[in-house]
């Protein structure tokens, strides 16, 4: 069920409810609370949907069974709501009247990636490159901007609840602040991990308002990297708990995907899951191996017996989450300020080199990299053809680009358009400018 309710829940305050404007979506009979009304928003809007044909590891042209963004999006949420569930009953400083809200962090899970582009993490590359001039690109940072200004209202956006932006507020930092410093361009081919754009500066502080000085600068402390930028070293709570629950999806789903691929053999999977069992005595965990010992002898049931295994190793992950206080109460009265969701470091190992796999196996590999390529490529070539000509702007993003006035604002606007794109799309308007697409007006 979505649907729950907490009446009296001292995990949140009143102003994680509000929201930047009025609402025009509520009905005097509509029985939701706040968060559940930004759950609805997230999963009718269009950028989700669009979510669908995005590439999350192995791109849409690979094969056809293997998880895209929207797929992960919906793993990532199911994920955190176990995680939710788990921390409720099995941990004392969640009570009845004190608890996460489970549709806060189920919506802002399938939220989390609204903000990636075509392509992948290489379409986000090719953008920041582009953007570089004009103030950068970043997944997180588009993903604010959508929920607050490109989706529906152009003002407001979805107009999600303070609680919901909160919970996304995974690099609590503008852009241009993290990457103010950088000055070697060898090493910052990458954008810096942030959560909002300069120009989306009056919504980022909204946001924050309620704060107390102390709780503000906790949240939004730095640390600087070797390459100049700034990172952001804590997170709210909700968003701990959704940033585990992405690197629980994306170290086993994707594992899955590598297998049912041709990416990685079954055995190969045994070898790497046994090296860690001294590490974990987990009953799960050690049932998860027997059943991948099984598969060599049973290929018939592969996906069944992959889904049971993975399933197993998930639920390990979740039972072994802790919750951490690491600002002291004294300091404030906000728990989604004053803990986090903490994985203990031998199952996080296990986790660690599950993605390293993927990435080795998987993202390295010449099929996936020849994609991305590919993609990364046709994203520069759009840019620059809709910096030359904004009339190849759809019709809406042409009355934008002619209403702003700076060249980093019209950048802004062809960078929204490019990276609403879905992969499809992006390919076939790349043909009809470049390739040998048969008509213009093919669909």
């Amino acid at each position: 069920m979505i649907l729950e309710r907490n009446e009296y829940n001292t995990c949140y305050r009143t102003s994680d409810y509000e929201r930047r404007g009025p609402s025009s979506m509520s009905s005097i009979s509509d029985a939701r609370d706040p968060f559940e009304k930004d759950y609805g928003r997230i999963v009718h809007s269009a950028a989700f949907r669009r979510l669908q044909a995005k590439t999350q590891v192995i791109g849409l042209d690979v094969g056809d069974i293997h998880r895209t963004r929207l797929t992960h999006s919906m793993e990532v949420a199911q994920i955190a709501r176990g995680i939710v569930i788990h921390l409720n009953e099995n941990h004392a400083v969640f009570q009845e009247k004190q608890s996460l809200d489970a549709s806060l962090v189920e919506a802002a899970a399938l939220a989390h990636d609204l903000g990636h582009p075509p392509f992948g993490h290489h379409g986000e590359y090719a953008l920041h490159e582009c953007m570089k001039p004009y103030g950068g690109f970043e997944g997180n940072a588009q993903t604010f901007r959508i929920l607050t200004r490109l989706e529906g209202d152009k003002k407001l956006g979805l107009n999600p609840t303070r609680g919901l932006l909160m919970s996304i507020l995974k690099y609590p930092i503008l852009l241009n602040k993290a990457m103010a410093d950088a000055t070697d361009p060898a090493q910052t081919q990458h954008p810096p991990k942030a959560s909002a754009y300069q120009s989306d500066q009056e919504a980022f502080d909204w946001m924050l308002a309620p704060l107390t000085t102390e709780e503000r600068a906790h949240l939004t402390h730095t640390k600087e990297l070797p390459n100049g930028y700034l990172k952001t070293v804590h997170k709210p709570l909700e968003c701990s708990i959704i940033e585990l629950a992405d690197d629980i999806a994306y170290a086993t789903h994707d594992l899955e995907d590598a297998i049912n691929l041709g990416f990685l053999r079954v055995d190969e999977l045994v070898d790497l899951v046994q090296v860690f069992l001294k590490y974990n005595k987990e009953p799960a965990l050690q049932q998860a191996i027997y059943n991948l010992k099984q598969l060599e002898s049973d290929r018939d049931s592969l996906k069944y017996q992959l889904n049971r295994v993975f399933g197993a190793i998930i639920s390990t992950f979740i039972h072994s989450l802790e919750v951490h206080q690491l600002f002291f109460a004294d300091q404030t009265p906000s728990m989604r300020i004053s803990h986090t969701v903490l994985m203990p470091s031998d199952l996080q190992a296990i986790l660690e080199r599950f993605s390293q796999v993927v990435m080795e196996r998987v993202i390295h590999s010449q099929k996936v990299q020849m994609v991305a390529f590919k993609g990364q490529r046709m994203i520069h070539q759009l840019f620059e053809a809709m910096m030359n000509n904004h009339l190849l702007l759809s019709e809406n993003d042409r009355i934008l680009y002619q209403q702003v006035s700076s060249d980093s604002d019209r950048a802004r606007v062809v960078c929204d358009y490019i990276a609403g794109m879905t992969d499809s799309f992006a390919t076939k308007m790349h043909a009809r400018l470049f390739g040998h697409s048969r008509s213009f007006f093919d669909h």
